[in-house]
Order: C-alpha cells, then sequence, then structure tokens
C-alpha cells in the first residue's frame, strides 16, 4: 500500500518543475502536520524508536542515525513533521545573517535517470532573526530525542574577507535552540565561497564562532562542512589544523560542482545524487584515518547497504535529501531499521 501511494504521488510531482514539486511536498508535509502526522506516519511506517537503540554523538542522544540533509528545509517549515516521517535529526538552512532571495529561477532540475539533482539555489533563505524564532516555536513540539542542526552561511554581498562576521552574526538567535552548528563554506553557489576552504581563511571564522558560542550556557558542537573535492592531505591538513581550534565534527561532503545544459546555456551549480556515492564514501574512509570526532556522512546514500558501510566506514550519523525524493517517503524508516537490526552483512 505504502508503495503505491508513494508511486502515484511521485509520478504528479515529477510532472511538475524541481521546485515546484518541493514547495508542493513542504505544503503537503505542513497539512500532515496539522493533521497530528497521521498521514506522515500512514506513507511513511514510521513508528516509534526503542529507548535502547538511541544514538549518542557529540555527547547528545539522537533518536536515530538517519538525518535531512540542508537545504531541504531551510526555512524551519516542516520540522514538527519529521519524526513522523522516520527522521532521527535534521539540519536547517543554510542559515544566513540577513534574508535574501537567491539566485534566479529556474535553479533547481532533476535527472531521474541517473537519479541527480543538481541546484544553483544561492542559500535562498528568510535570515537567521526570523528562522530562530520558528525554530523556537518549533522545538517545543518536537519529541526529546529528535535534534536540530543549524547550518550557518554568509550573505552573497558580504566581502570574503569579512566572512567571519557573518558567520558569527548567522549563529547568535540560535543560542538554547541549536543542537549543533554546521560552518558551510562548501557550497558552489555562492561567489568565492569554496576559496575558504583553506586553514587560512577558516581559522578565523572558526574562532569567531568558537568564541561567540563559548559564552552561552550550553554551548553546542561545532561542524565544519566540506566538498567533495577536497580530499587526501588538503582534507588531512585541514582536519588537523582546525580540530584544535574548536571543530567538533565533520559534515562530509556537500554537492559536486559541474553545470547543467539549460535552455542551450551551461549553468554553474551543485550535484547531488548517486554519482556522489563514491565520492563521500571515500572522504568519510579519508577523514577517519586522521580523526576521532564525529562524522556526519551524506552523499549519494541510496540504499540501506551503502547506509551501513557508511556506519561501517566510520560515520557516526548520516544524512541525505536527494535519496528522499527518488525513493520516497518511506525510505529513513527503512534505513533506520536496516542499520538498527542490522540485517545487512555490511553492518555486522
Amino acid at each position: 500500500m505504502r508503495f503505491w501511494v508513494w508511486k502515484i504521488i511521485k509520478w504528479f510531482l515529477f510532472k511538475l518543475n524541481a521546485e515546484s514539486a518541493h514547495q508542493l511536498s513542504v505544503a503537503f508535509i505542513r497539512i500532515g502536520i496539522l493533521m497530528k502526522g497521521v498521514p506522515l506516519r500512514l506513507i511513511s511506517g514510521a513508528s516509534q524508536i526503542r529507548e535502547e537503540e538511541r544514538s549518542q554523538v557529540f555527547g547528545i542522544s539522537f533518536a536515530t542515525r538517519i538525518g535531512l540533509a540542508a537545504g531541504f528545509d531551510k526555512n524551519c517549515e516542516i520540522l514538527e513533521g519529521l519524526p513522523a516521517l522516520g527522521f532521527g535529526f535534521a539540519e536547517i538552512g543554510t542559515v544566513t545573517p540577513r534574508p535574501q532571495s537567491g539566485n534566479n529561477r529556474p535553479r533547481l532540475f532533476r535527472d531521474p535517470d541517473k537519479e541527480l539533482l543538481f541546484n544553483r539555489m544561492g542559500f535562498n533563505n528568510l535570515g537567521a532573526s526570523l528562522i530562530s524564532e520558528r525554530l523556537y516555536s518549533a522545538k517545543k513540539k518536537l519529541p526529546e530525542y529528535f535534534r536540530v542542526g543549524v547550518n550557518l552561511g554568509k550573505n552573497r554581498d558580504t566581502q570574503l574577507e569579512n566572512a567571519s562576521r557573518d558567520y558569527i552574526k548567522a549563529a547568535q538567535p540560535f543560542e538554547g535552540l541549536a543542537d549543533y552548528l554546521v560552518i558551510n563554506v562548501s557550497s558552489p553557489n555562492t561567489p568565492g565561497l569554496r576559496s575558504l576552504q583553506t586553514v587560512e581563511a577558516l581559522k578565523p571564522i572558526v574562532s569567531g564562532v568558537v568564541d561567540l558560542i563559548s559564552g552561552w550556557r550550553k554551548p553546542p558542537p561545532l561542524l565544519l562542512k566540506l566538498a567533495p573535492e577536497v580530499a587526501g592531505e588538503e582534507l588531512s591538513l585541514l582536519i588537523q589544523s582546525l580540530e584544535p581550534c574548536g571543530v567538533e565534527g565533520w559534515v562530509l561532503t556537500n554537492t559536486l560542482s559541474g553545470t547543467f545544459n539549460f535552455a542551450s546555456e551551461s549553468i554553474s551549480g551543485g550535484w547531488s545524487g548517486k554519482l556522489l556515492s563514491d565520492l563521500a564514501r571515500q572522504r568519510l574512509i579519508e577523514a577517519r584515518r586522521v580523526s576521532q570526532k564525529s562524522i556526519i556522512s551524506v552523499g549519494g546514500i541510496f540504499s540501506c547497504e551503502e547506509a551501513c558501510a557508511r556506519i561501517s566506514a566510520g560515520a557516526d550519523l548520516l544524512q541525505f535529501y536527494t535519496s528522499w525524493i527518488y525513493r520516497g517517503p518511506g525510505f529513513p524508516v527503512d534505513l533506520a531499521a536496516s542499520i538498527q537490526n542490522r540485517k545487512s552483512k555490511v553492518c555486522q
């Protein structure tokens, strides 16, 4: 039943352009929230997570290791519905200090044959102040062990040399609200942002945010999200140089920089989906060789076997976005069950 309902919904959504389908999906989830999550649980197959199966990461209990990656719920619109859809945590944003509209449409595209998404969104969001207010309201209605990370970015018109100020400003309203924070310098859709993926550029950003949150009553763990192109010695250098500065974990990886041909024009942006599977897994393996900190693995997780392989390779938590669109609302539940029950040989 669940399978056929999703087939019908997917057929309809894929008749729309990608961003319209996304907005309609958000609207459906919001309706499900108003109905106390009942239709969401029916379509996802979500059930109560047993206490003994919760995971400890960053010294925090997570309902499950399965999370929604940043980019889907940019403006904190559907958090209340995600537990009923089988998620144990979610990362909202990317959040910038000031609201910004992002790049012009069209800016989100599907490649169904290869199960890929291409986006050039450009950190479109309502700004840190409003999103923090939404998070404050949502957290009152979330289960105790459902965790929320906040993905931080800089505004497009902020000069790179002033980037640290933006990350500090973006973090400020989330005191007491964020279970963890993520510095995002890896999106390909903000001009020059990826040039900040150096030790020299990142140290003032990291130290600035660390100084801010160290004054909070309960400082959240600070993570850093990197691009899949950051590999080998470059990745090792960043890890070894920035962990002593206060980075307590890693989100690996963001989208793969590339181009997409639309209306006879080649546009730049980032690819996500199946083509990231090997890359994201390799970055995880490389990072785990040099780091004992917690790692969230994201990118190209399209099967229970791949999810278990990431756990076996050292991932503490898993995130996805694109595979949810292609695999459907029951996918988070399937992955969580596979990991918990250790049904896959890869997990054993």
